[in-house]
């Protein structure tokens, strides 16, 4: 076995083996083996978790410049997704410079990154026979490859709408989610979910990655101004 990057785990409901995917689309791992990808779950191997999951590294991310799954493992109280390892970590890492011991991307390779990152939402929302809101868009969820290719990631909010050519609004009817900063201020006043709402989330990422700020930052009692804001003022005194 190659190996497993991302373990997703659901909490409070049991898994059925009536639900495992087909065989042709990804493999199915054994419990046994992602205990031996994970060295049985040790807690160093983690690297993050979602409102309703977490993530495991070891040594091993649905079509173009998205995290491709490789497999899943299902038992009595868990479902496990196998997701293919991203070595260069994600965007995020590598947009602040020596905060994050990493040197700064190069303009062209910050360009091809955010094309790559466009071409994703893009399917998401004309691609499928349904449009897929993706609701979390940001550079910790943007991941590169070992050919610093870009990859969008954890789908765990994202929302499946209308028919992708119904250009229908998708109306919530659960409280606005999203990473605080990133989410469309039109979707948390009136609740309506579009393929805007994740548009408005990448322009967030695109002022990040031309100004090497962090879209929202804390220093010590300081609030650093909000980087769509501070924007803004950039623009009206142009």
């Amino acid at each position: 076995m190659e190996g497993v990057s991302k373990l997703f785990r659901t909490s409070g409901k049991r898994a059925k083996p009536s639900s495992a995917l087909p065989d042709e689309l990804c493999r199915r791992f054994s419990l046994a083996e992602m205990k031996i990808a994970t060295n049985n779950f040790d807690d160093k191997l983690f690297i993050g978790q979602g409102p309703s999951c977490c993530w495991l590294a070891s040594y091993t991310t649905l079509s173009p410049n998205r995290v491709p799954l490789v497999g899943y493992c299902l038992d009595d109280q868990q479902m496990i997704l196998v997701y293919e390892f991203t070595v260069n970590g994600n965007l995020g890492d590598h947009l602040y410079g020596s905060a994050n011991h990493h040197d700064p991307l190069p303009w062209k390779q910050r360009l091809q990154i955010c094309i790559e990152v466009a071409r994703a939402l893009h399917y998401l929302h004309t691609g499928l026979k349904h449009t897929i809101i993706h609701r979390n868009v940001k550079p910790r969820n943007i991941l590169l490859d070992e050919k610093w290719e870009a990859k969008l990631g954890d789908l765990g909010l994202s929302k499946l709408g209308p028919s992708s050519l119904s250009m229908a609004v998708i109306k919530m009817e659960s409280e606005v989610v999203g990473t605080y900063r990133y989410v469309d201020p039109v979707y948390v006043e009136h609740g309506e979910l579009t393929d805007k709402s994740d548009v408005y989330s990448f322009g967030v990422v695109l002022l990040e990655v031309l100004s090497g700020r962090k879209a929202f930052q804390r220093f010590g009692v300081e609030e650093q101004p909000y980087l769509v804001n501070w924007a803004r003022k950039c623009r009206d005194h142009q």
